[in-house]
């Protein structure tokens, strides 16, 4: 039996706030399109940064002219497409300063759910290095769930989700994320541990058989998997029989912030968008329990 603050998950579980940067070239509208067809409950935040930090680039008062013109016509094209699919909860907002700073601080002022953002599609190699340095700098800091989108993607609603998972700190978080997501919206949950060699299968069972466990507490059905061989390889593998990937991330070194290449690879190849779990609490772990 759920406690009531399992209970309330299915309530106030639910992806309410979304931030959507666009600087109106079209490169976005994939994006500003699947979630509107994903959540569409949601209320919507339209967003534009004016880059003032700019290297070798001087601010002049006609320059600043411009690219205010054009972040404005930014959001109205995004709140233009939102009203085409429906959308009538949109704010829209002109920023200026460092963009991945401004997200990230965006972000967290309006409380959001979620943060969706246009990553370049790599399909052609398997390096991935070039994300585009608002995106890899919004990864690397927003506390905010990211949602990651490479490709056009009309799978939804959303009934089959894909956890990844190695066991460490960062994707226990994730992992509660992904038992409350796939709760919320009554998707199917596989969770996937890929080994790098045998004397990992105790601990990989383990894992996967405490998520199933914990995720028992909210109902989620749970597919256990078990893979050996390319971490990228099997995820990109099992992405294609889901229509979203929850996976951790927030790795950290003294004081600076990294992504990893599995993290980089999955997000620019995958055939689904990737939601991206820093390993910071947010608010929204506090509603499950701990198991």
């Amino acid at each position: 039996m759920l406690s009531d603050a399992e209970s309330n998950l299915r309530v106030d579980g639910v992806i309410k706030k979304i931030v959507i940067p666009t600087d109106g070239y079209g490169l976005e509208d994939h994006v500003i399109r699947y979630v509107a067809r994903a959540f569409p409950f949601a209320d919507f935040y339209v967003i534009s940064v004016i880059n003032t930090y700019e290297r070798g680039v001087q601010l002049t008062t006609l320059l600043y002219k411009e690219m205010k013109e054009s972040a404005e016509k930014a959001v109205e094209r995004g709140r233009t497409i939102l009203e085409e699919e429906g959308i009538h909860n949109i704010k829209t907002r002109v920023l200026e300063g460092l963009p991945s700073k401004k997200i990230m601080e965006y972000a967290k002022k309006r409380d959001a759910d979620l943060v969706a953002l246009r990553v370049y599609s790599r399909k052609t190699t398997a390096s991935a290095q070039r994300m585009g340095s608002t995106v890899k700098n919004a990864i690397k800091r927003c506390t905010t769930p990211i949602l990651a989108l490479a490709n056009e993607c009309e799978q939804y609603p959303i009934k089959n989700v894909l956890f990844t998972t190695d066991g460490t700190r960062r994707s226990e978080r994730a992992k509660n994320f992904a038992i409350l997501f796939s709760s919320t919206f009554k998707a199917n949950l596989e969770v996937l541990y890929v080994m790098q060699d045998e004397n990992e299968k105790e601990h990989a069972h383990r894992v996967l058989e405490n998520a199933e466990w914990k995720a028992s507490f909210l109902n989620v059905k749970v597919k256990k998997t078990l893979e050996t061989g390319d971490v990228v390889k099997k995820i990109l593998e099992h992405a294609k029989e889901n229509d979203l990937v929850v996976m951790g991330t927030g790795r950290s070194f003294l004081f600076w912030r990294y992504i990893g290449h599995v993290t980089q690879v999955v997000c620019t190849h995958s055939p689904v968008p990737v939601l991206l779990v820093h390993c910071i609490k947010k608010r929204w772990e506090k509603r499950i329990s701990r198991r």
